[in-house]
């Protein structure tokens, strides 16, 4: 029962990112005057859906997808294609920058609300019969300084290591009190000079504001990896194995999801939510990948039209963009089957 609730997170969560990216090119339509006809979530056969304002709203079977379906796409004079090139050009745009929005949303929630497991100053273990033991450390003592030099934990364990084996006048806060113990060191079997303390992870949660200038320095970071991992797979083919199609991404998802829930709630939601923005940004950059049939491709068209005010014949366009959904689809099914052999445990 367990596998089945991780599985419909995975499910939703690839579902939520779709969502999101066909909400951008609607949004954007309806406010730039183009008449949607349909705004669906999922492919294939329609289970239901509702009408409002000349707009179908449907959810249909397969959970993997979605669309928004516009008028007279292969006429050149009404629905769709009567827009200005501009127009276009913006609504196309629309459905990657949602998902770059999402993604930073995302990481702002993290960053603000769950906070980064970071190593704390505080010390969760102090082994017996050690120097940290005899000197009168606790567990839950946080170090404030080193031989009266102040610093971050990372500092101060660098600090701590270039001592050898020299005791140390450690200043320690407990429950609110400022303490001084002089420590001395014993050495390990690995050949260093150890306290005998060892520090702990706590969640560092960040202003609003910080979060927000944070989250945007990660998701750009993030963009430039996959950017470069992109580059790996076109012109190397390095990577192309660990490439997954919906299954291995909802199959990824639930094994994430079991084992981040099996540790707590906050790691699970923790790690959840950062799959959201990776996949998230993942369909954002994909998107606008210059080829036929997607985000990026349809952009090509629509900027060379926009500055020169010429255009592809609608109905070989749209012929061209037909073909390269077809060829997609072809390829999301190789993937998928790869991905059904594993799940199986054959290796592919």
């Amino acid at each position: 029962m367990q596998t089945i609730v991780y599985v419909l997170l995975g499910i939703l969560i690839l579902g939520i990112c779709v969502i999101v990216h066909e909400f951008g090119h609607y949004f954007a339509a309806r406010r730039l005057g183009i008449h949607v006809v349909e705004f669906a979530v999922g492919m294939g056969p329609k289970l239901f859906g509702w009408e409002k304002r000349g707009t179908q709203y449907s959810l249909r079977l397969i959970p993997f997808g979605g669309y928004c379906a516009f008028e007279s796409e292969e006429d050149e004079n009404s629905g769709f294609n009567a827009a200005p090139a501009w127009k276009r050009l913006i609504m196309t745009l629309s459905g990657p920058l949602m998902n770059f929005v999402l993604g930073l949303v995302v990481a702002v929630v993290i960053l603000s609300c769950i906070g980064e497991s970071q190593l704390s100053n505080r010390i969760v273990l102090v082994s017996e019969g050690t120097p940290a033991q005899e000197a009168g450390l606790l567990v839950g003592d946080r170090l404030l300084a080193a031989d009266g030099q102040e610093g971050d934990i990372y500092a101060l364990s660098q600090y701590l290591s270039s001592t050898g084996e020299a005791p140390v006048e450690l200043t320690v806060d407990r429950d609110g009190e400022t303490l001084h113990f002089t420590v001395g060191k014993q050495l390990s079997q690995d050949g260093n000079y150890l306290m005998g303390v060892s520090f702990g992870y706590e969640r560092q949660r960040l202003g609003f504001f910080q979060s927000v200038a944070a989250a945007f320095r990660f998701c750009v970071n993030m963009v430039v990896e996959m950017v470069r991992l992109l580059g790996n797979i076109f012109f190397h083919g390095e990577g192309l194995e660990e490439v997954s199609g919906p299954v291995g991404v909802v199959t990824m998802v639930t094994d994430i999801a079991q084992q981040s829930f099996a540790d707590s709630f906050l790691t699970g939601l923790d790690n959840s939510l950062r799959i959201l923005l990776l996949i998230s940004l993942n369909l954002g950059l994909m998107n606008l990948l210059p080829l036929p049939a997607l985000d990026g491709g349809r952009v090509v068209l629509l900027a060379f039209e926009a500055i020169t005010g010429k255009h592809m014949p609608r109905r070989a366009e749209a012929i061209m963009h037909t073909v390269a959904l077809l060829a997609l689809l072809a390829l999301i099914l190789v993937i998928t089957g790869r991905d059904v052999l594993r799940l199986f445990g054959v290796g592919v």
